[in-house]
């Protein structure tokens, strides 16, 4: 039976019952980072590059190193172990600490780490998936490292509602330049001349395990190439497919854009990934 349980700084605790400071800087100032990690079946998915790209983020912002990646692995296998939990994701999150307030580092601060559990039943988008879905586009004002994960995610949160006051699945952000770089929580791709074309993996679009699945594995498996080169909506609108993908939505097929259609439908390569995913999960990840 699934117990919702968190772990603040390597203990394992009703979620009810934890707590952490005001004074947190995350709280305060968003000085922070998180990873979102995929479980199946009971099983954490691509564990080892997730926690690489958390490293990341925490080297780029210069929080210190309190727990290794080894250890960090642990805390996942036991809190999954001791919640009980099936399908889902494991929300990991790292701040700088507590700290008097002021906005250069803190001379003494122990960083805080808090790993949630977010249950999911994937089966609620399944219908989506193949019926595909419709997002509206808006400016991308965010900051110039969006490939550090960081928790000053204001402008997303904003996207994401606008998305919902629309009746969309999600928002998809573009650059004054006019070229189009990735949704809230995913990153885009459209098929075009029987290659799949993406933003390159650069400062202004988040690191995505899903997307790097895609580029060194799924796409070879279906002899498809991913090019990284940054597009604009003219280019999209003569796509024949577009898709979002991500540790929420998968692989996830775009139909609509702004209320105008993509291709005609969801296409012909969007299922075949989708069917190289699943696979994917499922050796990666099989039932116990």
């Amino acid at each position: 039976m699934y117990k919702n349980l968190v772990l603040v700084d390597g203990e394992i605790m009703p979620a009810e019952e934890a707590a952490v400071s005001v004074h947190d800087r995350g709280h305060q100032f968003g000085d922070g980072v998180f990873e979102i990690v995929p479980v199946y079946n009971g099983r954490c998915f691509a564990l080892l590059p997730h926690m690489d790209n958390l490293f990341e983020s925490v080297i780029k912002v210069k929080i210190p190193a309190v727990y290794t990646i080894e250890e960090l692995i642990e805390f996942h296998e036991a809190l999954i172990a001791e919640s009980g939990i099936e399908n889902g994701e494991i929300y990991t999150q790292i701040t700088r600490g507590t700290a008097d307030y002021g906005l250069a580092f803190p001379e003494m601060s122990v960083p805080q780490l808090t790993m949630t559990i977010v249950e999911t039943d994937r089966e609620v988008l399944s219908a989506k998936r193949e019926s595909g879905v419709n997002i509206i586009t808006t400016e991308d004002n965010r900051w110039q490292l969006c490939n550090v994960n960081t928790l000053n995610r204001l402008p997303e949160v904003l996207a994401r509602q606008k998305a919902r006051e629309s009746n969309a699945f999600d928002t998809l952000f573009i650059r004054e330049n006019g070229k189009i770089t990735e949704s809230t929580e995913s990153s885009f791709m459209v098929i075009k001349d029987e290659m799949i074309w993406t933003h390159p993996d650069n400062n202004l679009v988040h690191k995505n395990i899903t997307r790097r699945l895609i580029k060194e594995r799924l796409a070879p498996d279906i002899d498809m190439q991913v090019i990284e080169k940054a597009f604009d909506m003219e280019f999209v609108l003569k796509a024949e497919e577009a898709f979002l993908c991500g540790p929420r939505c998968e692989i996830m097929p775009v139909t609509k854009i702004d209320r105008k259609f993509i291709g005609s439908g969801v296409g012909k390569v969007v299922p075949q990934l989708q069917a190289a995913f699943k696979a994917f999960v499922e050796r990666e990840c099989p039932a116990k």
